[in-house]
Formats: C-alpha cells, sequence, structure tokens
C-alpha cells in the first residue's frame, strides 16, 4: 500500500487524546504504522507548543502541522515555525481591555508565538494552565508583541453572554471562536485552521482530496470543511456530527485510529 500522497490530520483535545488526557494505545499504534507505512501524519490544535509538547513528542509526526487555531505552522521534526500571522499588538490590547471591563470575572491567557503568560486569573485559568501542564505565572505580554491567541475563559452563561457582547461592536481585525462552553478565542480575522491547513498543503505539495482530517469541537470546523475527508468522534456535538463524511468512535477508544483504519482499507 502507497501512503506517500496522503495526510491525515488530526486535533488534540476531544480527538486525539482520550478523556483520560492521554494518547490511547490504539492510536499510538495506528499512527506509528501509518507512518512506517509512508503516511503523513500531523496536528492542528488551539495549543501552544509548549502545551502540545508532550503529545507531540509520543506521537513523533512526521509532517509540519498547526498549532494555536491556525495562527502558527510549525515544522515539529526540526523545530522551527515555517509560518505566522499574529493579531496586531495594538489592536489585541484594544478588545482585551474592553472585554475585561464589562466582563470583571473573566480570566484570560495571551499567547505569542512561542510564548504565553496570563494577564488575568481567574478559577478556570488556573485549572487550565494545570490540564496543560503549564507554569501559573502572571506574565503581561501586552508589551507590544504580535499576539496569535488571546484565550477568555469564565462560566459557561458568561461566556454566552460575552459572545453576544463581542457581536454589539466591531471588530474587523479579528474573530471570536469557542473552543469548549468556557473557553472563547480571539483570534486573527482570517485565523483558523482551515486557512492554515490550505496554506500547509499547498507549501507540502498535497492534494486537498487526499487530506483526511478529525476533529471534535467549533474551532474545527474550518478544518473539517477544507479537508478533502472530514470524520468526527462521537463525542461532538450531535450538530456537527452531520456535516462529517464519517463518524468514528470516542476519542478514549481511538478516534484517530479508526480513521487511519479507514484509510487504509480505503487503499487496499
Amino acid at each position: 500500500m502507497d501512503f506517500s500522497n496522503i495526510l491525515v490530520i488530526s486535533d488534540l483535545d476531544g480527538t486525539l487524546i482520550g478523556e483520560d488526557h492521554h494518547i490511547p494505545l490504539r492510536n499510538r499504534e495506528a499512527i506509528d504504522r501509518f507512518q512506517r507505512e509512508g503516511g503523513h501524519f500531523t496536528v492542528a490544535t488551539g495549543r501552544s507548543l509548549v502545551s502540545a509538547g508532550p503529545y507531540i513528542r509520543t506521537v513523533l509526526p512526521n509532517t509540519p502541522g498547526i498549532i494555536l487555531n491556525g495562527t502558527v505552522l510549525y515544522d515539529f521534526a526540526a523545530g522551527g515555525i515555517l509560518w505566522s500571522g499574529p493579531m496586531e499588538a495594538a489592536c489585541a490590547v484594544r478588545y482585551i481591555r474592553k472585554i475585561a471591563a464589562a466582563f470583571p470575572s473573566a480570566g484570560m491567557e495571551v499567547f505569542a508565538e512561542e510564548e504565553q503568560g496570563v494577564v488575568l486569573h481567574n478559577g478556570y485559568i488556573r485549572e487550565h494552565l494545570e490540564y496543560e501542564g503549564i507554569q501559573d505565572k502572571h506574565n503581561d505580554i501586552l508589551d507590544g508583541r504580535p499576539l496569535c491567541k488571546v484565550l477568555i475563559a469564565d462560566d459557561a452563561d458568561v461566556v454566552r453572554d460575552i459572545i453576544a457582547f463581542t457581536r454589539s461592536f466591531a471588530h474587523p481585525e479579528v474573530r471570536f471562536v469557542t473552543s469548549s462552553p468556557s473557553y472563547l478565542e480571539m483570534l486573527p480575522a482570517r485565523a483558523s485552521k482551515g486557512s492554515a491547513l490550505e496554506l500547509l498543503v499547498s507549501r507540502l505539495g498535497f492534494s486537498m482530496k487526499n487530506v483526511y482530517a478529525i476533529g471534535d469541537y467549533y474551532n474545527d470546523v474550518e478544518l473539517l470543511e477544507t479537508a478533502g475527508f472530514a470524520a468526527m468522534p462521537q463525542n461532538a456535538p450531535d450538530e456537527l456530527k452531520s456535516r462529517a463524511d464519517l463518524v468514528v468512535v470516542r476519542c478514549g477508544e481511538g478516534a484517530v485510529a479508526d480513521l487511519i483504519e479507514t484509510v487504509e482499507r480505503a487503499a487496499r
């Protein structure tokens, strides 16, 4: 079987990573087998390089991938940024302050290309840092450096109110997308996993029809719509699963392995 022209690209949380915060053995074995057979595998995640690092080192993608929800293309093997498209610093700071003034309970993390820090703490931010294995340190990255992403975290009902608030004013330089019920992300206006996938595929010379993508949440929609084939795990929201070409098992049961096995069967 020749998989040299096929790319499988996977979200991390809720897709490649199981509910226990580990990559299921079935996924690890399928990825290793697929890559040994000449296939290309990578990830597309909202995580930073620091927090995604332990998972990337576990599966060792043989192809550059996407971090920070489409604002950075990173070569995991060589260790370097291939491309980034951050927000203008002054613009990001303006919206950060506007939202913070209206919702003082919200916590916020900010992300530059290879650095992240907390500008407003709350319980959700502390929980997020612990979940991702990041040291809880106050680091005000509001000193003029371009920002790739801002994470806003609060109770789900507050996040819904923040979303409504963002619709009350023009923000042409940025877009807002949910990555969980309690997390809202501010990204550059044109940034998404889908637009980053287009750039990645163009750089690597793949045909989009041979790109198989899998993701589980709203920040994966553009990735799935852009790829030639879209899969979602059973744990994805029902309204999103209807858009998929294939619905596989839950993340903890080996969702990515299910997709890879589908690719392998199709090639026989």
